[in-house]
């Protein structure tokens, strides 16, 4: 991966039970334990920013490392260790964000394919800026999971040039 240059996007648009869906896969050569550690252990997700809070409540305050003072409530709507975690993000505005994360063990078993989604029905012109923004971060937990500089993954290589990937069409592809 390039220090600094524009990333293809890995994700698309999808039409999904929910209508529109903002769907990104990607294989992580680490098994789903660790890749699961990363995704809900407060001292690992660094990457992604901080939460306080007990989790086993089913909710937790969240701040992103894009805006650490602006925690929002997550709302933790499923946890199946280490395969499944389904969370509501409120954001400053009080919008709810429905994002669910898959992990399954790689084909050749040595990696995770992590799957994500969030449906963006109704609010479809969000998706060509925040697309983006979940390809930036799933790209820092790459890097985190590889021991790499999480930090110099930079956000301009994702927006605005991705935008025209995540701009929804007529018909969203399937």
């Amino acid at each position: 991966m390039p220090e600094h240059g524009f990333r293809e996007p890995t994700g698309a648009l999808v039409d999904g039970p929910e209508g529109l869906t903002i769907q990104i896969h990607r294989t992580l050569q680490h098994p789903p334990e660790d890749v699961w550690a990363y995704l809900t252990d407060p001292e690992l997700l660094r990457w992604y920013g901080t939460y306080t809070g007990d989790p086993s409540s089913g909710s937790v305050q969240l701040a992103m490392v894009e805006a650490p003072d602006q925690p929002g409530e997550c709302l933790i709507e499923a946890c199946e260790r280490p395969s499944r975690l389904e969370v509501t993000l409120t954001d400053p505005d009080g919008a709810g964000w429905f994002l669910r994360l898959s992990l399954d063990s790689a084909d050749a078993g040595a990696g995770t394919d992590l799957m994500f989604r969030q449906p963006v029905a109704g609010a479809e012109s969000m998706a060509p800026d925040v697309a983006p923004g979940w390809e930036y971060y799933l790209d820092r937990l790459a890097a985190a999971l590889d021991g790499g500089d999480v930090d110099g993954v930079d956000f301009a290589d994702f927006h605005p040039a991705q935008r025209d990937h995540y701009t929804p069409a007529s018909g969203a592809a399937s």
